[in-house]
């Protein structure tokens, strides 16, 4: 059972109703919460037991700077000798890190683009006003739950004055003892994606930590997991990536699909660039965004189906239904992404063109069931 501040129920300021506990970060409990003023659910975050409420407070101060389309809002605050809250928009869907986990293998690389290139105006946004989000990692990364993941939100910003202590006391108990990594939630969760200079000053680390986080996500999203994996693994190789003896590899899918060379090719560039172990010559968040403003890709509307044939009327080729309209579509396996190999009865996300004499897939993106 799961002992929490709140309980269903609870009303807090005889304005903000408990409706459901949702999750807990490190530093954070959360809950789904309705502001019954407003008539509208936003989510409810208080610090967990034992984090300092004045950096709580100066958290959200920094969260309410930043207004953009690509950043869960900081709506209010609220402390007194009793309660520290804030709050904060709701955003109907799942983290990035579930969808990972639970919807895809791995994204094509046309809705990698997509998610890549909004996540990069969140930060554009954010380092334009002087913040660095310095917890960078999918599960901080709120998406709709539709097959374009249409809406993509950064979340925590009001939090990365509280991680930054809470970041640096871990990491000087890992150097002690290493069993911090698998006892700390939030260092074992930032890790992944977690720059080489952090290390060396955590504090004094600023803009490009985010950036070479934006470049691990990247890859995580292209390749199905980090570019470093994670824990001390994570940890060993990246320190023997910066010594020049880790080299990096490229996603395991890229060069199977020839009508995606091209942006394939882009993306691999810019994540090697985000990635580069000297902070000072890694692009910033604005290089990144005018990169994407000339890369080409596709977010059409994706429609959910199911492989009905393969090899059929060719080697590489078959059909795919429709779940909605049982209408059947027309695919080559030189468009199916999200696992190496496939049959029939997988569930896919697809986007279509015209053709003759039925209709075509133009990408295939396996579902996980």
């Amino acid at each position: 059972m799961i002992t929490t501040k709140f309980n269903e129920g609870d009303i807090l300021i005889d304005r903000y109703t408990i409706v459901e506990y949702l999750a807990a970060g490190g530093m954070q409990e959360v809950y789904y919460s309705h502001d019954i003023v407003l008539d509208r659910f936003v989510v409810l975050k208080t610090p967990k037991q034992g984090v300092k409420d004045r950096r709580f407070k100066r958290g959200a101060e920094m969260g309410a700077k930043i207004h953009h389309s690509n950043v869960a809002s900081t709506l209010d605050y609220y402390e007194d000798d009793e309660l520290t809250f804030m709050i904060e928009e709701y955003i109907e869907g799942k983290d990035l890190g579930k969808r990972l986990e639970e919807d895809f293998y791995y994204l094509d690389p046309h809705l990698a683009s997509h998610v890549i290139k909004n996540l990069t105006k969140s930060l554009v946004e954010a380092h334009g006003n002087g913040i660095c989000h310095r917890d960078l990692k999918p599960s901080n990364i709120m998406v709709s739950n539709d097959l374009n993941m249409s809406k993509i939100k950064l979340t925590d910003f009001g939090i990365s004055k509280l991680a930054e202590n809470e970041m640096a006391r871990e990491i000087e108990l890992f150097e002690k003892d290493n069993n911090t990594l698998t006892t700390s939630q939030t260092l074992f969760g930032a890790v992944p994606y977690m720059a080489p200079e952090c290390w060396d000053d955590w504090k004094n680390a600023g803009q490009p930590m985010d950036i070479w986080a934006l470049g691990c996500i990247a890859y995580h999203l292209l390749n199905g997991e980090p570019p470093f994996g994670t824990g001390r693994r994570a940890i060993r190789d990246v320190a023997r990536y910066q010594d020049g003896i880790f080299k990096l590899k490229k996603p395991a899918t890229f060069g199977r699909h020839k009508s995606v060379e091209a942006l394939e090719d882009e993306l691999w560039h810019l994540i090697q660039e985000c990635l580069n172990p000297d902070a000072s010559v890694r692009p910033t968040a604005d290089d990144v965004l005018a990169r994407f403003d000339e890369i080409c890709y596709s977010n059409d509307e994706r429609f959910r189906g199911v492989i009905e044939s393969y090899g059929i009327p060719f080697d590489s080729t078959g059909f795919i239904r429709d779940i909605d309209t049982a209408e059947k579509w027309f695919y080559h396996s030189s468009e199916v992404y999200g696992k190496s190999s496939f049959e029939a009865g997988e569930e896919v996300c697809f986007n279509t063109f015209p053709g003759y004499p039925r209709g075509r897939c133009a990408t295939v993106l396996i579902l996980k069931n």
